[in-house]
């Protein structure tokens, strides 16, 4: 698995090296530790034309100085994850972070982006709901948003809800992780306006069985009615969840699952990191 590593310095960023390090993953990844320095206007509008020649000197020092930090920063981390990891290499850039971090995964047929849910870093840019929330969007590949700081990946929340698209998350998760090491929960959340029938309710669980069973995971089933997004972070809140994934589109009657709807409503207000998993 091809895995791009998004740093800024950030306690953020750290918890997701810690978690990359913890990760239960089946084979040895292919990690690309990246860090991105924003790069500002090459001449501000109301910088007088006599001033232009300094202000750009300035402005080089500064991005002279930002990326030698990052350099600084990828090769501590590459330090760390080599003592796991065989494949593990560097890379810093400039630019718009999230459109950079997306544009390298698209070069380089990346599987997975990990990245902390905030960060200020040197130019405040991880927050939440600018870069995590546009890769989020935007990313070719799965995306993993880490909210805390992570004790392994132990207890997993999989948010099923009958479509291909959390079927593949299913799959995602028993092709890249080690099974026997993940206890797993399957959670459907049933948000139409009428009481489902005892009957119903088991149709459901006897297909969330078999889609477990295709991606070669044994899971708790667990059904519960309510808003989607809230009651997976709810469950997620009341348990021991270390990890909640979720497909990044769905095409259920009610469209639960589309992106910008669900998916970044449980990133934004879950507990635990959130792998967004997007079915190619």
């Amino acid at each position: 698995m091809k895995i791009i590593l998004a740093i800024d310095g950030s306690k953020y960023s750290q918890w997701a090296i810690d978690l990359l390090l913890a990760l239960p993953l089946a084979k040895s990844p292919d990690v690309t530790v990246m860090h991105v320095v924003e790069s500002g206007p090459v001449v501000h509008a109301l910088i007088a034309p006599s001033e232009k020649p300094e202000y750009n000197r300035t402005l080089q020092k500064h991005m002279d100085r930002n990326l030698a930090k990052g350099q600084e920063l990828v090769a501590r981390s590459v330090d760390r994850l080599s003592a796991r990891w065989k494949k593990v290499r560097a890379v810093v850039e400039k630019g718009l972070v999230a459109d950079t971090i997306i544009k390298r995964a698209q070069r380089n047929k990346v599987d997975l982006i990990i990245l902390g849910s905030r960060g200020l870093g040197h130019v405040s840019t991880f927050l939440m709901g600018s870069v995590s929330q546009k890769v989020i969007a935007h990313a070719p590949c799965s995306v993993l948003v880490v909210k805390k700081k992570a004790r392994g990946i132990r207890e997993v929340l999989l948010a099923l809800d009958g479509s291909k698209y959390a079927d593949g998350a299913a799959v995602f998760l028993g092709s890249h992780f080690l099974r026997k090491k993940i206890r797993s929960t399957v959670l459907y959340a049933w948000e139409y306006p009428y009481r489902l029938p005892e009957s119903a309710v088991t149709i459901i669980k006897e297909r969330c069985v078999r889609v477990m069973k295709t991606a070669g995971l044994e899971a708790k089933f667990q059904f519960v009615s309510g808003q989607v997004a809230k009651r997976i972070v709810e469950i997620a809140t009341q348990g021991k969840t270390d990890l909640v994934v979720v497909g990044s589109r769905g095409l259920t009657g009610l469209k639960r699952f589309l992106l910008g709807g669900i998916s970044q409503k449980v990133v934004l207000h879950s507990p635990a990191s959130v792998l967004v998993v997007r079915r190619r």
